[in-house]
């Protein structure tokens, strides 16, 4: 029995060692995979080294970049890379400079919560103020794709041509108008428009976009009521700027109380305050 209980833990420890040596060659494989350039240019290691990194957040990243403005997909695959270098260059530069140590445990606390949540902030708000200028400009879209129709275009044409011919007035509409297209060609427009709606929620694209869903099912005349929805949507934008105008003065009263009323109410009373002062002292 003895001698079974021993077998039988010399063949787990073999077991146990064979199977050790089998994954270390095949993390070393993939290593060499990694570190070894397809066509031996340093250019293609370093792309196929940072691939490797935050490889199961790329996607995330490149949806992030896109929705703020930033149509380089390539451009996914340095994003995670280059906050761990920026992170660690941080700490050890923290490490290395004289401070106490509470002050450096500040100073990394906040490098951390910086360096990680500040990029993702300002894709946010890039892509909150991009959602917001594609909105403000699709009143001129909705003009040009009103007279492609009345030119005897289709919808999905007019999609297209646009799609081509927006790139020098405005390229982040033109993305979002290719994109459209592009999209109708494979799931058709009514989905392509519900995405579309999905990407920029807001009333103006909303309504741009059931109005051809409408069209789309009942089969109205869509060329007045693209021109209509435009002019519509630009005394709209009239209405927010008159209503931000007149909210402007009750928001300067704020800073003119602070900065003007109280210095001078001071300056009134500061030469009576201290004469009655130097009386009283007296």
């Amino acid at each position: 029995m003895v001698y079974l209980t021993l077998f039988i833990a010399f063949s787990l420890a073999l077991a146990l060692l064979a199977t050790r040596a089998i994954n270390q060659r095949a993390r070393e494989a993939r290593i060499r995979q990694y570190l070894t350039p397809k066509d031996g240019s340093a250019i293609s290691w370093l792309n196929q080294f940072l691939g490797t990194l935050g490889q199961n957040q790329q996607k995330e990243v490149q949806q992030k970049l896109i929705e703020a403005g930033i149509y380089q997909g390539s451009l996914a695959r340095y994003f995670m890379p280059a906050k761990y270098v920026l992170l660690a260059l941080t700490l050890l530069t923290v490490v290395l400079v004289d401070l106490s140590q509470t002050n450096k445990i500040l100073l990394a606390a906040l490098s951390l919560i910086t360096i990680i949540v500040m990029p993702d902030l300002l894709l946010g708000l890039r892509k909150k103020w991009l959602i917001t200028k594609t909105a403000r400009q699709l009143p001129y879209m909705l003009d040009m794709m009103a007279v492609c129709i009345q030119t005897g275009m289709t919808i999905e044409a007019s999609f297209r041509y646009l799609g081509e011919e927006l790139q020098a007035f405005d390229k982040d509409l033109c993305y979002q108008i290719r994109r459209t297209s592009d999209a109708a060609s494979i799931k058709g427009l009514e989905k392509a428009l519900h995405d579309l709606s999905e990407r920029l929620p807001t009333p103006e694209v909303r309504s741009f976009a059931f109005t051809l869903i409408q069209n789309l099912q009942y089969g109205t005349s869509i060329a007045k009521v693209l021109g209509d929805l435009s002019e519509d949507m630009r005394r709209m934008q009239v209405l927010s700027m008159e209503e931000k105008i007149g909210k402007l003065s009750a928001k300067m009263s704020i800073p003119l109380i602070l900065l003007i009323m109280f210095p001078i109410v001071i300056l009134i009373l500061a030469p009576g305050i201290s004469q009655l002062m130097m009386e009283f002292g007296q």
